[in-house]
């Protein structure tokens, strides 16, 4: 009877705490954080300390709620198996890159993680030794650099930000093609107009029934600093509504160019 009552109670303990015994620990190492989900079911994420925003594209399959440490994802049928990536920062000032792909018979749901860091945050650092980000060689380009300009239109163009400091973005010719020559078709989105640099963004889909590669060279300006696309192998046209939303078709493409005088 003794070892029957103790049962019953484990049973009870279990069934008030599935979050807890369905938990996944992470380590966070510097890397994409990858997380499972089903669409429909919400999947929570603990941090090591209060959630205070992040980035995601602007089309994005996945609906997210922070509450302090938690973030509280919901993901729609879209969600390919691919994923979707989004940045989580946190008060103390860490990041994390984490990638939110659809679970499936090799990767479960994911209904709660834990991510543990060994870092002590941005904001609590130990003023006797200064981090290694303090040091020169580890500074962040800014948007008058091409890295930093390319980085930051990745932001604005795949998570949402709203601008970039010391550049005015013109949507003039948003919409206008720059090539259609059968097997590839593109329009362009944006302009980033700066002192130094103008900044390009286009929008590209393939126009073949076979995956194509995407040549750079194509997309090459006069003054041309860099070129780089978000997916540089593009599927064959969608046949069906799954495929056309999945949008592996289509790639973002980012050109940098000297400014124009």
């Amino acid at each position: 009877m003794k070892q029957l009552n103790v049962l019953i109670l484990l049973t009870i303990l279990a069934l008030l705490t599935p979050g807890i015994s369905q938990a996944r620990d992470v380590e966070y190492r510097g890397e994409e954080m990858v997380i499972s989900v089903t669409p429909g079911e919400p999947t929570q994420i603990e941090f090591p300390s209060e959630v205070s925003g992040g980035f995601r594209k602007k089309l994005s399959t996945l609906s997210l709620d922070k509450k302090e440490q938690d973030l509280i994802i919901f993901a729609n049928e879209a969600l390919t198996e691919e994923g979707e990536a989004i940045i989580v920062r946190l008060e103390d000032g860490r990041s994390y890159s984490v990638r939110v792909r659809r679970s499936g018979s090799d990767s479960p749901r994911d209904p709660y993680v834990r991510v543990y860091d060994d870092r002590t945050g941005v904001y609590g650092e130990d003023e006797e030794t200064p981090p290694p980000y303090k040091s020169n060689q580890f500074k962040t380009a800014t948007a008058n650099q091409v890295s930093g300009l390319m980085r930051e239109m990745m932001l604005v163009a795949e998570f949402g930000k709203t601008n970039i400091a010391g550049y005015r973005v013109s949507e003039r010719y948003k919409g206008e093609t720059i090539l259609n020559d059968g097997t590839l078709k593109a329009t362009i989105n944006k302009i980033f107009i700066g002192a130094n640099y103008w900044g390009y963004v286009i929008d590209a889909s393939n126009m073949l029934d076979i995956n194509q590669q995407v040549n750079p060279a194509s997309f090459r300006l006069d003054g041309t600093r860099a070129i780089s696309m978000n997916n540089w192998e593009l599927a064959p046209q969608p046949i069906n509504v799954e495929q056309q939303i999945a949008g592996k078709h289509k790639t973002t493409i980012y050109v940098i160019t000297r400014a124009r005088k």
